[in-house]
């Protein structure tokens, strides 16, 4: 298995400052982008305050970061991580594989979605985030399933033909599109505008608790748009709900770093930008003696 030099979880201002910094350093790098460069700053009409640029557009900022990145060859893998495993070297486990690096640098930005009570409490034990990887434990059980983004069609599609029943909970003002609904097998029970208020069980999931009521289950899937960094890696230590990082913006695990939104406020690009700048310097050194 290739070892790269350096994994990069998250493609937007820090992630990619970082993936350039360390290819300028010509050290290998792996970076995992699943959703899209960004999609939260290509939402953005303006950016006024970066330095040395007096207008620019959020989408026009993130293609010329993106192809000023790319010009340096870093590996994109258009895969969502689920887990990192601390060891030397790390092991990153994505929906669809596995892959090794002496260091990692965390650039998730930030959980738009807070975890529910019982939900950390029961991870692994009928609590999942990856339905690839835990789908088939619920071959022709009950389960229910959170999403709130699109991203995550063919994920619920794989539940449907495992599962014997699904309640499918869409989060916020997400709309599913009619064409997918259709298509949708009888076993799965879509609730819109759903609030999922707890996870229930003592060693093993036995419900869920929604605004609708209380719901018999064996498994849940939180199927969101970003994983909570403390739920990514196990044991990594947190600043309130960021991850709390040292001047050079490594964590409590050596050869760990975390840049951008993920690692706190100020919630801004050029912060972003020069955090990740400071992780890669620290995960190339780190690298090059490991």
């Amino acid at each position: 298995m290739t070892v790269y030099d350096i994994a990069i979880v998250g493609g937007g201002p820090a992630g990619l400052s970082a993936a350039l910094t360390a290819r300028v350093h010509n050290k290998s790098v792996i970076l995992f982008e699943a959703a899209g460069f960004s999609d939260k700053l290509r939402r953005a009409h303006r950016i006024d305050n970066y330095p040395g640029i007096m207008t620019i557009s959020g989408p026009d900022f993130m293609d010329q970061l993106l192809e000023q990145t790319l010009a340096y060859e870093p590996t994109i893998a258009k895969e969502r991580v689920q887990s990192v495993f601390i060891g030397a070297p790390f092991t990153i486990m994505t929906d669809e594989n596995v892959y090794q690096a002496k260091s990692v640098i965390l650039a998730t930005g930030v959980t738009m979605s807070k975890t529910v009570p019982g939900e950390r409490a029961l991870l692994g034990r009928g609590v999942s985030y990856c339905a690839s990887c835990d789908g088939h434990f619920f071959e022709n059980k009950d389960i229910a399933v959170y999403i709130n983004t699109l991203a995550y069609q063919q994920d619920v599609e794989l539940l449907a033909s495992l599962a014997k029943t699904i309640n499918l909970y869409i989060g916020g003002a997400l709309q599913l599109p009619e064409e997918w609904l259709a298509n949708l097998p009888k076993s799965v029970i879509v609730h819109a505008k759903a609030i999922v208020n707890s996870v229930v069980g003592e060693q093993k999931v036995t419900a869920i608790e929604t605004n609708e009521g209380t719901h018999d289950v064996d498994g849940v899937f939180f199927l969101r748009d970003s994983c909570p960094p403390e739920n990514l890696v196990e044991g990594v230590v947190l600043d309130g709900t960021s991850v709390a990082v040292g001047r050079n913006m490594e964590t409590n695990y050596k050869g760990l770093f975390a840049a951008g939104d993920v690692a706190g406020t100020p919630l801004q690009v050029a912060k972003a930008v020069g955090e990740g700048q400071m992780a890669a310097f620290g995960a190339v050194a780190f690298a090059s003696v490991n």
